[in-house]
Formats: C-alpha cells, sequence, structure tokens
C-alpha cells in the first residue's frame, strides 16, 4: 500500500510540475532572444528567393565559417545560410530548416559532428529555446525527449520564463542579429575584431572526442533517416559535408578518434545518402579560428569556402 501510494504521489508531483512547466511556455526569455532574432531574419531571407535555392543546414559552424556569397557566384544558385546555433539540438534544426526548404531546393549539410550522436536527452539551449519560442516543436520530439525536456527545466528558467524577460531584439555585441548579413553569414569576424580573452580562450582548448562519444544507433541517425526522406519526397537533394574544427593531433593518432574522421563518410553512404569532402580536409589550425573550435575567422571562413567549392565542383551533377 505504502509503495501504491508513493508511486501515486510521484505522478502527482510530475502533473503538478508539468503545469508549473507549461503555463509559462511561450514567454519569451532573454536567453532565446539572440537566435531567435536570426532564426527570424534567416527565415525572411530564404522567403524572398523564389527560385530554387541552396539552404545550409546546420549550427554556427556554418554560421561564422562559410561564405554564402561565394558560393552564390560560383555556382549561380541563390544561397541562404540558415546554420544558427548546434546548440538547440539536431531535431530542432531539422524541425526549423524544414520551414524554408522548397520543392527542388539543395540542402548541404555540414552537420557539427555531436549531432549524429544525438541520444534524445536535451541540453538546455534546446529546452529554453523550444520553451520560449516554440512549443509546437515540443510535440514533434517522441515521449522520452517530451519527458526529459519537462523533467531537466530548472527552477531558475521557469522563473524567467515567467517574467518574460526577453521580446526585443539584441542590438550590442558579438551574437546580434545586426552581425548577420543578406546571405545568412555572420560578419564582423575579422580577427581586428577578437578580444583577448577569445584568444585565451582558443589557447586553452582540448580537443574533442567525438570518436569515442559516437553511436552508429543514436537517436539522431532516425531523426536525419525521417529528414532526408522528407526532402526525398519533395524532390529536395540532401549533400552531408564535414562541419570544420580546431584541429589536435589525437584526430589524427588516437585510434578512435581516428577511426570515426576516416569513417564518417562511410556511416552516412551506407544508409544510401550522399556525403562529399574529407573531414581532415576542413581541420584548420587554431590561428583560423575566431571565438570557438567551430567558428573561423574571414581568412578561416574564405580557405573553408573554397575547400566546400572544389569538392562540390567535383560532383557538379548533384547541382
Amino acid at each position: 500500500m505504502f509503495f501504491v501510494r508513493f508511486i501515486i504521489t510521484l505522478i502527482a508531483l510530475f502533473l503538478s510540475w508539468t503545469t508549473i512547466v507549461f503555463l509559462q511556455s511561450g514567454n519569451p526569455t532573454l536567453s532565446s532572444q539572440w537566435i531567435c532574432d536570426v532564426y527570424k531574419k534567416k527565415v525572411e531571407i530564404a522567403h524572398n528567393i523564389n527560385q530554387r535555392k541552396i539552404v545550409i543546414v546546420s549550427g554556427s559552424n556554418a554560421l561564422f565559417g562559410i561564405n554564402s556569397e561565394m558560393l552564390q557566384k560560383t555556382f549561380n544558385i541563390p544561397v541562404v545560410n540558415f546554420g544558427v546555433n548546434a546548440g538547440v539540438m539536431l531535431p530542432y534544426t531539422l524541425h526549423k530548416a524544414k520551414e524554408v526548404i522548397e520543392r527542388g531546393d539543395i540542402v548541404l549539410m555540414p552537420l557539427e559532428y555531436p549531432m549524429y550522436s544525438y541520444n534524445g536527452v536535451p541540453n538546455r539551449q534546446m529546452i529554453d529555446y523550444i520553451f520560449s519560442r516554440d512549443i509546437d516543436a515540443f510535440f514533434k520530439l517522441t515521449l522520452k525527449e517530451q519527458f526529459y525536456m519537462i523533467w531537466s527545466i530548472t527552477l531558475s528558467r521557469v522563473y524567467d520564463g515567467y517574467f518574460y524577460r526577453g521580446g526585443s531584439i539584441i542590438k550590442d555585441g558579438l551574437y546580434r542579429v545586426g552581425n548577420i548579413n543578406k546571405y545568412g553569414d555572420q560578419i564582423n569576424i575579422d580577427v581586428k575584431y577578437q578580444t583577448k580573452e577569445m584568444r585565451d580562450k582558443l589557447n586553452r582548448l582540448k580537443p574533442k572526442r567525438y570518436g569515442r562519444e559516437y553511436n552508429s544507433k543514436s537517436l539522431g541517425w532516425r531523426y536525419l533517416e525521417e529528414f532526408v526522406s522528407w526532402c526525398k519526397s519533395k524532390g529536395i537533394k540532401v549533400i552531408f559535408m564535414p562541419t570544420t574544427i580546431m584541429r589536435f593531433d589525437s584526430y589524427f593518432n588516437d585510434v578512435k578518434e581516428r577511426w570515426f574522421y576516416e569513417n564518417i563518410a562511410k556511416e552516412v553512404k551506407n544508409r544510401g545518402w550522399i556525403y562529399i569532402g574529407n573531414p581532415y580536409d576542413y581541420m584548420y589550425p587554431k590561428n583560423l579560428y575566431f571565438n570557438t573550435p567551430f567558428h573561423l575567422t574571414n581568412k578561416g571562413r574564405e580557405i573553408r569556402t573554397k575547400q566546400i567549392i572544389e569538392d562540390l565542383s567535383k560532383n557538379k551533377e548533384l547541382l
């Protein structure tokens, strides 16, 4: 009898917490404002293109790391950089992309490597953004993800939601919509804008362990399969490509890390999808990164974009 009462009490407490969480959903938070501002601008850019286009889908590695104007001039196809923030995680990145991708488009997907191993456990940014800006996306998630969304949201985050701390466009700092150009690329990332704090942060960085964390059976692959199938049904071509990441020796010398970078293309191709490029070609030295191991400087972006053009030019039939 005690056990039954205990279970009933837990259920009642969870339902009460769920009610508290949902009553503040849709209330804008300051922490989600920049992402919201940028998405709004990029949606507008995409919707103003009335012909077949290239849509770049990923997180901020593309936002900071691709010169869309160069791509557009090279291939004579309009380009919109729809990369925003990998922090909202794979399910939302794909969900939002469907808002701007149209029949006949080409989708370039230089996804951040953790997205391939997405395990259904949302992080702080994904929880914050969906509850404050796009609650409909919550109901597109699996029951496991929905449970973790509710279970993992913090009391301070719920507090922020009730007090409407967001809503006004951010006008200052690096992360603001004013730093997004007409293609959706981040601007003002030349080394002259790099602060000592940014350089110190880059100097402290350690190698990532994406090879050891990789899961070939992750929920992320299910999301990608659904997305590619959705695109195929609309005559949309999806092209997976390497992301960019700061080079470390362990990516070449560590057995598990080397296996991942040598085989991620095969993992994609084995599912019948398109992958072009070599991940090692998109690893650059520290001096080409702006403030994270994924955000390139202007010089780094030019180098990477030329590599993308070279890889795409070898596969012109895809365009």
